[in-house]
């Protein structure tokens, strides 16, 4: 399908709707991967089991997808164009960008907890470093599925419920930067205004790409950019002793 063809799938029954209890199905085993990724490091500490979280935090939603849908699993993924991949380079440095701006205000009015993956980056090198850096984008995938997958949830009930539909999509889209921004809470020691606001906002912007080009990998390549930025500005400052 030519991009600019493309509309949200599932919510308007392309190329099927799912039904209310098919989203409740997908919804589960996409809080059921989400555990999966919290959980497994400890109960299988080590690289094992960190890779088994990370491969159930992407599987278990796209089987719940399988589940609701059939064959029509994968209709948030399209083959990238060249226009899906510079719409999400390009909102790469953008979200680093207004996620600082809202972080000097936040920390302007209280405390914030510093990220842990930068005291893990500063600990590894070489390939050990390379693997890890390597190791974040499937977990960032799944970190997209679990965004997009409840913003087309909140989509298709606030359709069926006749709301405009642009209405539907700006509610969806803070709807799912909301939630996002709260799986969050625990990284930041619980800190409500640095997982809602910093976070939220990083995520508001993420999720444009998909927004334009109702293409998952968009999106995706959005955020895997924006972090390994993150992690060059990390590592580089730190070699230039800023650390």
């Amino acid at each position: 399908m030519q991009a600019s063809h493309r509309d949200f799938p599932f919510y308007g029954g392309d190329p099927v709707r799912i039904s209310l209890w098919g989203w409740l199905v997908v919804l589960a085993l996409l809080a059921a991967g989400f555990a999966a990724l919290l959980l497994s490091p400890s109960l299988l500490p080590g690289r094992l089991g960190g890779w088994i979280g990370v491969g159930l935090f992407v599987l278990l939603p796209m089987l719940g997808l399988r589940m609701a849908t059939g064959r029509h699993w994968a209709a948030m993924f399209h083959p990238p164009t060249a226009r899906d991949v510079w719409i999400g380079l390009a909102f790469a440095p953008l979200t680093l960008l207004m996620s600082a701006a809202v972080a000097v205000g936040v920390m302007r009015v209280g405390l914030t907890s510093a990220n842990p993956v930068g005291a893990i980056l500063l600990k590894l090198q070489g390939a050990d470093l390379a693997l890890f850096v390597a190791a974040t984008a499937p977990q960032l995938l799944g970190e997209e599925l679990v965004t997009i997958i409840p913003f087309l949830a909140l989509l298709t009930a606030l359709s069926t419920h006749k709301a405009p539909r642009k209405v539907a999509i700006l509610v969806a889209w803070i709807g799912s930067a909301a939630l996002f921004g709260a799986l969050h809470l625990s990284t930041y020691q619980w800190h409500l205004g640095q997982a809602l606001l910093i976070i939220g906002t990083a995520r508001l912007v993420l999720t444009i790409p998909y927004l334009i080009t109702k293409n998952l990998w968009s999106s995706t390549i959005a955020h895997i950019a924006n972090d390994w930025i993150g992690f060059g500005v990390i590592l580089l400052l730190t070699a230039l002793g800023y650390g």
